[in-house]
């Protein structure tokens, strides 16, 4: 029992270095091509934090757990906006752009009902995976490409320009000392073997633990893995706060959110035909997700900004739902509505 928490441990590890190491080697390749760090940060640093959401839910699902993948996808969304972006806010106060409230917040309300009302049959078919997708696509091309056409390439003499951009003055000085791209290419490849290397350790261990004491894989998903996984999350969060840079951590939660819902899921979907999930999903965990989801945006539009004081309320709803995931097996019973 204790080695399966010991690889448990060892494979959150190996996951975030991996994703480490991905993004890392993949921002000093893209700037050894002469890409402009906008756009480095607007693909490869927003969807590299969420790779290893991707691949322990792939991972699970053709490994027979889709109670995992799908515990990881929805208790990672939960746990970026309770825990990361409360935790960002009390280090910081965050003003946010008015942009995110306007577009970005209401589509990720959106894609949480949509996979709400998917999976109102028990079941995330490939069909309703592959809208998942194109809803990403839709997204991407609506709110991202527009600004990656505009600033797609740039010289190396350019990069000390004060350009709106998502990277910190030390990573473009970092960026600009590595411009051999084989040693980057190779950080790459080394990132994405971490990545599937403790996935594997990460699943594994999961789905033995669950067995060992008997409670629901979506348990150990939704809260011991989810958090695991966002692990990069919060760490760019965290470091964007301190740096006051709260568009960063705000962008980084709500664009990772956007990737578990609709392609992670919709990933898993597709690649296994179908994702079954249980009736307590419906009843509690999606609604926590949608609620929170709801309840972020009034207070990002209320004053343009979260304080101190919201932060720790968000924080407050998050340990709440832990509580809840851990105690609802054995004392709530679930409603008779599907």
């Amino acid at each position: 029992m204790l080695i399966n928490f010991l690889k448990l441990i060892a494979g959150i590890i190996i996951l975030y270095i991996g994703a480490e190491g991905m993004v890392r080697g993949s921002k000093r390749f893209a700037a050894s091509l002469g890409i402009h760090p906008l756009v480095v940060g607007l693909t490869i640093v927003a969807f590299g934090t969420s790779m290893p959401e991707l691949v322990v839910s792939l991972t699970a699902a053709f490994r027979g757990a889709p109670a995992i993948a799908l515990g990881n996808a929805v208790g990672s969304n939960i746990a970026n906006l309770g825990l990361i972006l409360g935790v960002a806010a009390l280090i910081s106060p965050m003003k946010v752009e008015d942009r995110t409230v306007r577009l970005e917040v209401p589509i990720t309300i959106f894609a949480g009902i949509l996979l709400f009302l998917f999976a109102g049959n028990l079941e995330i078919s490939a069909f309703e995976g592959v809208l998942l997708l194109l809803g990403f696509v839709t997204f991407f091309f609506v709110a991202v490409f527009p600004q990656i056409s505009k600033n797609w390439r740039v010289l190396p003499e350019e990069l000390d320009l004060d350009l709106e951009n998502p990277l910190t003055q030390e990573e473009i000085n970092e960026l600009k000392a590595s411009r051999t791209w084989g040693t980057n290419l190779l950080l790459v490849v080394l990132g994405i073997a971490g990545l599937v290397l403790g996935a594997d350790f990460t699943v594994n261990s999961a789905t033995q633990i669950a067995l060992d004491f008997g409670i629901s894989e979506m348990v150990i998903g939704a809260s011991v893995v989810a958090l695991g996984t966002s692990l990069p999350e919060l760490a760019t969060s965290i470091v964007a706060a301190l740096n006051d840079e709260p568009d960063i951590s705000v962008g980084n939660v709500i664009g990772s959110n956007l990737f578990n819902t609709l392609i992670v899921i919709g990933t898993s979907a597709v690649a296994t035909g179908y994702l079954p999930l249980e009736k307590d999903v419906l009843v509690y965990d999606f609604p926590v997700m949608i609620g929170l989801s709801i309840l972020v945006l009034p207070l990002l539009r209320s004053h343009g900004k979260l304080d101190r004081s919201e932060g720790l309320g968000l924080v407050a709803v998050y340990i709440g739902y832990i509580l809840l995931i851990l105690i609802r097996p054995q004392f709530l019973v679930l409603p008779n509505l599907f």
